[in-house]
């Protein structure tokens, strides 16, 4: 399997988010369960707020559609999604 680092910048609508957050937290707590999150969190940007992921799985196109279902991304909440192939050469995802 690959790595990929996938960041999240979130679209204006806030208050959408928020009472989305349960259900987007709960199917990355699934997602990391099975093995295929490997780490998740918000990103710390008050210009741009956002999330990033760091995902185990085949391509890239198979890392998309895992987050195409995460309650997010249905609701139309993220602005933007960048999907990027990643090689962790230290730390607890390298290889």
């Amino acid at each position: 399997m690959a790595v990929f680092a996938v960041t999240y910048v979130y679209g204006p609508d806030t208050e959408k988010r928020m009472g989305i957050r349960p259900a987007h937290r709960e199917t990355l707590g699934r997602l990391y369960e099975e093995g295929t999150l490997l780490a998740a969190g918000p990103l710390e940007d008050e210009l741009t707020p956002g999330g990033l992921l760091i995902v185990s799985a085949g391509s890239k196109e198979e890392v998309a559609a895992i987050i195409g279902q995460d309650p997010y991304a249905e609701a139309g909440v993220i602005a933007e999604t960048t999907i990027r192939a990643w090689t962790p050469v230290f730390g607890p995802f390298a290889a």
